[in-house]
C-alpha cells in the first residue's frame, strides 16, 4: 500500500524548484546581455561568429528546456488542485512516493516511463 501523499509538501517543493528556475533563468539572461553587448563592440571574424551561433544555439536550448521545466511544475501544481497529483497520465496507476520525491512533477509512473523509452 502507497503512502498518503502530503499535498501541500509536494505543492511547497514545486513552488520553490519554479522560484529556483525562475532566479537562475534570470541570473543567465542578464549574464547573457551583459556578455552581448560587450561582445557587439568587436569586428566579427570567422571564428568569433561561430562562437556567437553556439552561444546563440546554447541559449535557445537552455530557455526551451527553463519553459519546459515550468510548464512541467505549473501542471503538477494544477493537478494537486484538481485532485490528480500522484496519478499515471497513461495508466491512471499512482506513482510511488520515491518516483514523486525524485521528480515531483512525474506524470508517468515507472512501468509506463520505461515503455516510453523503449526499455
Amino acid at each position: 500500500m502507497q503512502e498518503k501523499l502530503d499535498l501541500e509538501k509536494f505543492a511547497k517543493l514545486l513552488r520553490a524548484e519554479r522560484q529556483r528556475l525562475e532566479v537562475e533563468h534570470h541570473a543567465r539572461v542578464q549574464e547573457s546581455t551583459d556578455l552581448g553587448s560587450e561582445l557587439a563592440d568587436y569586428d566579427n571574424h570567422p571564428a568569433d561568429a561561430a562562437s556567437d551561433t553556439y552561444e546563440r544555439t546554447k541559449e535557445y536550448a537552455l530557455e526551451e528546456n527553463f519553459r519546459e521545466m515550468v510548464e512541467q511544475i505549473d501542471e503538477a501544481l494544477r493537478k494537486i488542485g484538481d485532485g490528480t497529483y500522484g496519478k499515471c497520465d497513461r495508466c491512471g496507476e499512482a506513482i510511488t512516493l520515491n518516483r514523486l520525491k525524485a521528480i515531483p512533477y512525474a506524470t508517468l509512473c515507472i512501468v509506463c516511463q520505461e515503455k516510453l523509452e523503449g526499455r
